[in-house]
């Protein structure tokens, strides 16, 4: 009997390979450790997910496993399973779901030099050797080079395939060496003790829905809640739950939307529940990072706060998962390998039997209908307005900023009170265009008007940062009439500048203040009150400890309803709930809200934060279109230099689709709304139906067959 391992690899593809277990490894090796293995000529790191014995048959070969990397497993085999699951549901590799829930310094680096042997020296001068062959091998001649280098400097599709045929017909020897990590003990400055803060007091419906979700958490069963409500009630409810949690012994995995918001939840965690609490996200440093993975992997950590990537902290034992501020599309990792960082706290929490809380006061359509739908919504009393509200008409107005705006801007800069001003529209002008010829600048890499940036005095594409010198030329037919379209922040940065001369005005955007440094130093002065006007776009409404005031400006909100995405509703209520939020809570605080959509259901619910009354409205509109939550939808973009063959492939995968299941809706191929980005070409299939596993089943069937860059996106 052999034994061998099943191995999944970091590579795109959804795959398990079987290697053989030399008998040196075969008391050690366990479900979890990372092994080296060789792949092609390569030398890649592979995760043991399933051990086997079985006699091999005559003919059936194996490779064997080159090295043990781990003494003891890195993942147990309950968070293999729940990754396993996660890559399923969202079609990403399973290997690569894995490598990711590591720290950089566990990932080896490979290198291969390339020599060229004596018998190929002779090669050289004869002739039986492909002109191609010939030319790698002259080169080779004056040193050793890496694959990479001669992809680079010969720039050829089949290099790989050369480069094997030379070693085999042994040419060139390569080299291969792994470069392994030196890890050094990290030294932990003492911290300053705190005191434990422990008022964990509930008013009535906050305590309701804590004693049901405690109830649940005594019990040790996967169960699901949605808190909806207001944030200081939410959160008195988190840390009840928390408290309540570690009594049990249990561990606690908390996921927020952004990395700003870990730091300064992590201080809130350390005084109320000491120093067992962790933080992981990837703007730490490598060694900080595997610092604080060991210190929860090796289970002297209690809770770990985190954005989507502390999805996969080797947090044990988990008693409850809190996923909070559920709308945020910051969970939903696009780039591969994509999931979703809420459905993934679901699946986790399944694997661990244990219990899932999140939490929203504007939480996205699904949710709330899923909720509502299966028994385990909770409502948080409170969340209305209590401050004034006005919802100014500007179909009719002349200027950038109505009359009743500059107004009310004026009375509070009066009384010395500053004013926060949101808009959220980057640069001076959306594009520029020639009144002669029509002619619109465009991003050579991409398929969007650039953006006219007055201050830079340049043409940029948000995509890319492709630039172009300011126009005062059409280069078309060389008029000097260029108008601009579709005014941003700079413009109303401008306009109140020119209204308010003696006040301070400050623009608070990406464009501006591009380090964190500059952003913190302009919140500082804010809060001092060195600021009359802040202005700023949605960067601004994420800022965590913005400070509220007595009034605050929304304009143009309606930009996002422009978008073709059946969400914009629901963007635009939220967006427009966060920038609400700062208003000062009472009688004398007002928020007002200048827009061409003075009627739209999302605009004057969200003025006055009545989520209720808008989902209402948005749940009949999507019954009728057939939009999730009522339907599954998932889109496959596929890009690609070439367009026709990303057209062909892109026929052939509809075709592919169809032929499996008349009773899925397949919209395209057609190109994206964006439909080139940084030179890549973008095309988009839609799929829609009332079963998820009816669009599951061909896909999976399809989605291997085509050899495409591609990127699978899953809305239900």
């Amino acid at each position: 009997m052999t034994l061998y391992a099943e191995i999944v690899l970091s590579l795109p593809v959804n795959r398990i390979f079987s290697y053989i277990v030399p008998e040196i490894y075969a008391e050690n090796i366990d479900i979890g450790t990372r092994v080296l293995v060789p792949f092609g000529q390569r030398l890649l790191t592979g995760f043991v997910v399933r051990l086997k014995k079985r006699n091999l048959t005559k003919g059936f070969k194996l490779r064997e496993i080159k090295e043990l990397l781990d003494e003891k497993p890195v993942f147990t085999p309950e968070f293999i399973s729940f990754v396993r699951d996660l890559s399923r549901e969202y079609y990403s590799s399973w290997g690569e779901l894995l490598q990711a829930s590591l720290p950089p310094s566990f990932i080896l680096k490979s290198k291969a030099r390339i020599f060229i042997s004596e018998k190929g020296v002779n090669a050289v001068k004869g002739e039986r050797i492909s002109r191609e062959e010939k030319r790698i091998l002259s080169f080779l001649q004056e040193k050793s080079y890496s694959e990479l280098f001669l992809r680079r400097r010969f720039k050829g599709k089949n290099i790989s395939y050369l480069i094997s045929r030379l070693e085999k017909k042994g040419l060139i020897h390569i080299e291969r060496e792994i470069k392994k990590t030196i890890r050094r003990k990290r030294s932990t400055a003492p911290r300053i003790p705190t005191q434990l803060e422990m008022d964990f007091s509930l008013e009535e419906s906050s305590n309701y829905a804590a004693s049901l979700i405690t109830r649940k958490m005594a019990k040790e069963a996967f169960s699901p809640f949605l808190l909806f409500g207001p944030m200081e009630k939410r959160e008195a409810v988190y840390f009840y739950l928390i408290r309540e949690m570690l009594a049990l012994q249990r561990k606690v995995l908390f996921l927020v939307p952004e990395i700003s918001l870990t730091e300064s939840l992590a201080k809130k965690f350390e005084k109320r529940f000491g120093e067992n609490v962790a933080l992981l996200h990837s703007r730490m440093s490598g060694r900080m990072r595997e610092f604080e993975w060991r210190r929860i992997k090796e289970g002297g950590i209690d809770i770990v706060v985190g954005p989507r990537s502390a999805l996969f902290s080797p947090l044990k034992n988990v008693g409850l998962v809190i996923v909070d501020e559920e709308q945020d599309e910051s969970y939903y990792q696009l780039e591969n390998p994509s999931y979703d960082a809420r459905k993934g706290a679901l699946l986790r929490a399944k694997h661990e039997n244990s219990v899932v809380v999140y939490g929203s006061s504007a939480p996205s359509v699904e949710s709330f209908y899923k909720a509502k739908k299966r028994g385990y919504l909770l409502y948080l009393e409170g969340g209305h307005r209590k401050n004034r509200v006005e919802i100014i008409d500007d179909r009719l107005k002349k200027g950038i900023i109505s009359r009743r705006v500059i107004d009310k801007i004026r009375e509070r800069i009066e009384k010395k009170e500053p004013v926060l001003v949101f808009f959220n529209r980057r640069g001076y002008a959306s594009f520029i265009v020639c009144s002669k010829c029509d002619y619109i600048p465009r991003c050579i890499y991409c398929d969007i008007p650039l953006t006219y940036h007055k201050r830079e005095g340049k043409l940029v594409c948000h995509y890319c940062n492709y630039s172009l010198p300011k126009m005062d030329n059409c280069p078309e037919c060389k008029s000097r009439v260029i108008k601009k379209r579709g005014f941003g922040i700079e413009v109303a940065e401008e306009e109140l500048k020119r209204l308010f001369p003696e006040s301070k005005v400050v623009c608070f955007d990406v464009d501006v203040l591009k380090s964190k440094k500059d952003q913190e130093r302009v919140l500082n002065q804010f809060r001092k009150k060195k600021i009359d006007i802040l202005l700023g776009t949605q960067l601004l409404a994420h800022q965590v400890n913005l400070p509220s005031v007595t009034l605050v400006v929304i304009l143009s909100p309606e930009i996002i309803l422009t978008l073709s995405d059946y969400r914009a509703s629901q963007k635009t209520f939220q967006s427009i709930a966060q920038m609400g939020n700062f208003v000062l809570v009472n009688d004398n605080s007002e928020l007002l809200i200048q827009t061409a959509f003075p009627n739209h259901y999302s605009i004057c619910t969200a003025a006055h934060n009545d989520y209720v009354s808008f989902y209402s409205k948005e749940i009949k509109y999507r019954r009728i279109m057939n939009y999730p939550p009522f339907s599954h939808m998932v889109e496959v973009l596929f890009q690609g230099e070439n367009l026709r063959t990303l057209a062909r492939n892109s026929r052939k995968f509809s075709s592919l689709l169809k032929s499996q299941d008349k009773s899925i809706e397949i919209l395209g191929p057609a190109f994206a709304y964006v439909s080139k980005i940084r030179g890549k070409n973008r095309v988009q299939i839609i799929l829609k139906s009332k079963k998820k596993k009816n669009i599951d089943e061909v896909l999976r069937k399809s989605v291997e067959k085509i050899k495409l860059k591609k990127s699978i996106f899953i809305y239900d």
